[in-house]
């Protein structure tokens, strides 16, 4: 890593670092307190709060730190300033739109919450809810303008601070009154984030102004970002309503037990999700495309590596942990939280080997292929939810990602030099995925699983496996790691 890029992700990692583990003690209050089928309306509010993010940025986020990132002080000139008041505008009236579109859902339709409902009861939980995705939508904006900027120090604090704020905020809320509670406490963290950066100086953020600009710069956020933001709408309008379809035929236990899943998940997830905006930032001051796949040579490296023991080394313990922490009423989330680390860990892979991409403006390619995935991973998803219920869902996230994974990893492979290494990686990987996604299929379907001893067994020759062949780059990751300290 050059030193900006080890600043930079040192700040973002440490913030993610204080943020999970805060998030994740508030996580398992949750869990305790809600029980599996509150958490698991819990976690529908959770995702459609995030699914309403996602939407609401149009590209608009990947547009501008393309046109930004690679210069520090670019957002402090006439263009970058235009840019920036482009995407807050676009967020904002997609913002209305969106919450219009909620409420025609949750009043007419009766999504999410049960007509059984009282009256005034479902009421306050549609409008906390828009409250919910409304402000966690139009925060979008600053925290993009900090990243854009080059200030880690500062964007630190939305996971560091802020995420695991609304999480402490909703197991109080949870305690004292219940589901209700945790989403009003939610709510209150929302609006706390809101007048925080509202009211920072630096940012001049001004999230309802609308006009002043010339349309032209609208128009070019749009045309940068739209193909970027297509490859995930398309992803994001079908594993939502296949959540939902889990949950209607399956019931929300289930849902309860893939937000533990979720939220170990998260733990394990933390170090891509810090490097790879700072990587980003990086790889647009690189003058060519194998100057950028040059530079993510050893991020990559380094990362399955580290992943894939972390992965080998808790399924060894998975069933103590999970009794332990959530306790024995979410047993069941044991294979599927398996699987959700081996998706994590492919996942954070496809965002690595993605970069050189992206950052050289290659996103109708992407566009193709991560539609094209996310089209098999529905045809799945439709067939083997009725019968299989979460396992199915599970099964189409992973195909999501092995898709495209597979496909940039056949692009850039051929400018790695650590192809042996990688290759076996590869193949731990491959395994162990095979093995997960029997056992999770193994569980809904009634048939006889491997005894633990033998589960046991199988994760142990996998994880000496992996020690022995890569004993060079765990000491490389150890001497790293002293650097950076």
């Amino acid at each position: 890593m050059t030193s900006s890029l080890r600043r930079g992700w040192m700040h973002l990692a440490g913030g993610a670092s204080v943020g999970r583990i805060a998030g994740f003690l508030s996580n398992l209050l949750l869990s305790r307190l809600l029980g599996p089928v509150d958490l698991g309306l819990f976690n529908l509010v959770a995702t459609t709060v995030q699914t309403g993010d996602t939407l609401v940025r149009l590209g608009g986020d990947y547009a501008l730190n393309y046109e930004l990132g690679g210069d520090r002080g670019a957002l402090a000139t006439p263009r970058g300033r235009a840019l920036a008041e482009a995407f807050a505008q676009l967020c904002v009236a997609a913002t209305g739109i969106l919450c219009i579109g909620l409420l025609v859902w949750l009043v007419a339709w009766g999504g999410l919450f049960p007509f059984g409902l009282q009256g005034s009861e479902r009421s306050i939980r549609v409008l906390m809810l828009v409250g919910m995705v409304a402000l966690e939508a139009i925060c979008a904006v600053p925290w993009e303008l900090l990243l854009v900027s080059h200030c880690t120090r500062r964007l630190a604090l939305r996971q560091g601070f802020f995420v695991p704020m609304r999480l402490s905020f909703a197991a109080i809320g949870a305690f004292l009154f219940g589901f209700d509670g945790a989403m009003a406490g939610w709510l209150i963290a929302a609006v706390a984030q809101f007048l925080y950066l509202r009211t920072d100086q630096y940012l001049h953020w001004h999230p309802f102004r609308l006009g002043g600009i010339p349309f032209s710069y609208v128009l070019h956020i749009l045309r940068r970002g739209m193909p970027f933001y297509g490859a995930n709408l398309l992803a994001t309008l079908i594993f939502y309503p296949l959540l939902l379809q889990v949950s209607r035929q399956h019931g929300l236990a289930d849902i309860g037990y893939l937000r533990v899943g979720q939220i170990v998940q998260q733990l394990f997830a933390f170090l891509p999700a810090t490097l790879v905006p700072v990587l980003f930032l990086r790889l647009r001051s690189k003058d060519s495309f194998g100057d950028r796949i040059r530079e993510v040579d050893r991020p990559i490296r380094m990362l399955w590596i580290l992943l894939l023991a972390l992965f080998l080394g808790y399924v060894l313990i998975d069933r103590l942990f999970v009794s332990f922490f959530f306790g024995s009423a979410f047993g069941p989330s044991v294979e599927p939280t398996r699987i959700l680390l081996i998706t994590a860990l492919c996942d954070a892979l496809l965002q690595m080997v993605v970069q050189p991409s992206t950052a050289s403006g290659q996103t109708r390619r992407y566009l193709l292929v991560q539609n094209g995935a996310v089209l098999v991973a529905a045809a799945i998803a439709w067939s083997l939810i009725p019968g299989l219920g979460l396992a199915g869902f599970l099964m189409a996230r992973l195909v999501y990602v092995l898709l495209p994974l597979s496909f940039y990893l056949w692009q850039v492979f051929p400018f790695l030099q650590s192809k042996t290494s990688l290759t076996f990686y590869g193949l731990i990987t491959f395994v162990a995925t095979v093995f997960c996604q029997y056992q999770v299929f193994a569980e809904a379907s009634g048939w006889s699983l491997i005894p633990v001893t033998g589960d046991v067994l199988i994760w142990l020759s996998l994880l000496a496996g992996l020690l022995i062949v890569g004993w060079s780059d765990f000491t490389e990751l150890r001497r790293l790691s002293k650097t950076s300290s």
